[in-house]
């Protein structure tokens, strides 16, 4: 079986300085972990959008990809840069690394910026991250900012943006996007697209969630949903006991803070905290099965993969607690009924299908 998951923000851990080769025991991921577990394929991500506040987008851009393209000196680790080398990658039991973008703050509206990274090797392309730009707007823009924004959808930019990464076989992820960007981005599109690390508007109605039309839209692309499991965004109940375990560790969170000197570090130190606080008011996996079923009954198997989120939540379902269970949903599958050959095809093979189009 190949498994493939579509997002991890494992970076933000090594620009702090974490040591992430060997297993660290906390957060969902490190390589050590990755290698052992059954995953062939984890999409690494540069995200820049909170970057600190000394350098430039493009500077600290730069400075994420760096670090995650060295991770090829760990033995057993591949960074591929295309189809070819992910299947070389599994045929010599590698862990493959793609790098992929997540907001499109490093671009600083230069193309020849967006071109720096494509040259690099860049899996997928996510205009944004919850932050709008100049030449896109965000799904918490459109929702939350409709007023502040300078384009609602894609402008002239933003359309070009879109058509250098096809021409370049550079996936576009819609995940993050408004849904005025998202039907500019289909306009546009000639290739497949994918959302990474989405779920379904229709069972837990949230901005970052896919309406049905938008799963359609999708299909028609010959693309591919990344089923996510972040408890805010399957399970619409999750919100008030979150926030209830929250608020009873407010000032414990409030004294972590303080401890750490970057936004980054902050935001992952609370992270670790909640996550063994929040395991007990976590959801079940079926409840995140239930989103994959949906997008299933409507657009087909063909369709459907996972994008985790690793380490860019603050707890996963019950029962899944790191990288290491993620076995959890072929299992979870298997006794709803789907077939070897189904389950091989959502937990990794369709994103082998939708690579071929891209690159032959």
């Amino acid at each position: 079986m190949f498994v493939a998951d579509l997002h991890n923000d494992l970076v933000q851990r090594i620009m702090i300085g974490e040591d992430v080769i060997q297993n660290t025991s906390s957060g969902h991921t490190d390589i050590e972990r990755l290698k052992n577990s059954s995953i062939d394929l984890e999409v690494m991500i540069v995200w820049a959008s909170e970057k600190e506040s000394n350098v430039s987008y493009f500077e600290f851009a730069s400075r994420m990809y760096e670090k995650l393209k060295a991770l090829e000196d760990v033995d057993g680790v591949s960074i591929p840069i295309n189809l070819e080398e992910i299947k070389l990658a599994k045929k010599n039991n590698q862990l493959s690394l793609p790098i992929a973008m997540e907001g499109g703050e490093a671009l600083e509206n230069k193309i020849e910026k967006l071109e720096f990274f494509i040259n690099k090797g860049l899996f997928y392309f996510g205009p944004t991250w919850n932050h709008s730009l100049d030449w896109v707007s965000s799904g918490y823009g459109e929702t939350h900012k409709k007023s502040t924004l300078k384009s609602l959808g894609l402008n002239k930019f933003g359309t070009e943006v879109i058509n250098i990464c096809q021409e370049n076989r550079v996936l576009i992820d819609v995940s993050h996007i408004g849904e005025k960007s998202f039907w500019d981005i289909i306009t546009t599109s000639t290739k497949p697209i994918i959302a990474s690390h989405s779920s379904v508007h229709k069972l837990c109605p949230h901005f970052r969630n896919l309406k049905d039309d938008q799963i359609e839209a999708i299909k028609k692309t010959n693309g591919l949903i990344g089923l996510n499991p972040y408890p805010f965004f399957i399970d619409p109940t999750f919100k008030a006991r979150e926030e209830k375990i929250r608020n009873m560790h407010r000032q414990k969170l409030n004294q972590i803070g303080e401890k750490q000197n970057t936004t980054a570090g902050k935001w992952i130190a609370k992270q670790h905290f909640l996550q063994k606080k929040l395991s007990s008011v976590c959801p079940d996996m079926d409840i995140f099965i239930d989103h994959i079923e949906y997008v299933i009954k409507m657009i087909g198997i063909d369709f459907v993969g996972i994008g985790s989120d690793y380490d860019g939540l603050d707890c996963l379902p019950k029962g899944w607690n790191t990288c290491m269970d993620h076995m959890l949903i072929a299992e979870q599958l298997d006794k709803r009924g789907y077939s070897l050959q189904e389950i091989e095809k959502i937990m990794g093979e369709n994103i082998l299908r939708v690579l071929e189009e891209i690159w032959f």
